[in-house]
């Protein structure tokens, strides 16, 4: 059964990445999808590629697509680069700005060679908040926290994440990103509705185990999805969620079709999902 809430859908650019920030706009709302969120970490890691920020704004407004987020300061809780994530921070800040973008995604520390205990990654993080804090709130810009499930994370769950924002007391500049795929892969059960900014979503077929699976492994849902996305998403909505749902899939099998073949899968898993 899908999930049966007006429910604002996007796309990440992630699924077609080598297309131009205006052409995916296009896409997006050839698909009736009503939002779409950019990168920075695809092979022409500028976030516009070659566009300016007046032709993605007249694409937005011919299209009547709204920018999401962009995607992502990385590393953004390592207190050895705290002064470059400023800087590069502020630069986001300011192309986000430029095309009336609201949210700026950030990922911890994902690495195997982060040998910092839990207390201090902890400890890290909360300093990372206050870091960036003035940069967010100065420009009315929003900090999406992106926990990430995999074993080796810095800020593997959502709990974590909330506790540090409620700790800093800055819920009024961070929310965090509920992630189908990082909440299966974490283990996490619980669900955080008020303080989630938005919800990836993207499906896994069943075969592998659970530490096995990779980003590259992530389809669009359909009815095999061992995730039990149509769960996850309906937990959200059902306990007063109302924010978007976006799309991200990094299958390469997901990037290499055609339009009309993603047009086709698109429309099945939001008519599975959300019809």
């Amino acid at each position: 059964m899908g999930i049966k809430y007006p429910v604002k859908l996007s796309l990440n650019k992630i699924i077609r990445p080598e297309s131009s920030v205006t052409k995916f706009i296009g896409f997006a709302s050839e698909c009736g999808i009503s939002a779409i969120e950019l990168r920075n970490d695809l092979p022409d890691r500028r976030v516009l590629g070659a566009e300016i920020p007046d032709q993605v704004r007249e694409a937005c407004l011919e299209t009547g697509i709204e920018i999401l987020t962009i995607n992502a300061l990385q590393r953004f809780n390592d207190p050895e680069l705290f002064g470059d994530k400023k800087k590069e921070l502020k630069k986001l800040v300011m192309t986000a700005k430029s095309i009336d973008c609201s949210m700026i995604i950030l990922c911890p520390v994902n690495d195997p060679a982060d040998t910092r205990e839990s207390a201090h990654q902890h400890k890290d993080l909360i300093a990372a908040l206050k870091e960036y804090a003035s940069i967010f709130s100065d420009n009315g810009i929003t900090g999406l926290i992106e926990p990430l499930g995999f074993p080796i994370c810095s800020v593997r769950t959502k709990a974590a994440a909330v506790a540090a924002i409620q700790e800093t007391g800055l819920s009024s500049v961070y929310k965090i990103t509920h992630d189908t795929f990082h909440h299966y892969l974490s283990g996490e059960t619980e669900f955080f509705p008020e303080e989630t900014g938005l919800i990836h979503i993207s499906g896994v077929l069943p075969g592998k185990q659970k530490s096995s699976i990779t980003d590259e492994d992530r389809i669009f849902v359909t009815d095999e999805d061992c995730m039990d996305n149509i769960m996850q998403v309906n937990a959200l909505f059902e306990a007063g969620y109302k924010g978007p749902v976006s799309y991200e899939t990094f299958s390469p099998d997901i990037q290499c079709m055609n339009k009309t073949e993603l047009k086709n899968e698109l429309k099945d898993s939001i008519e599975l999902i959300f019809s």
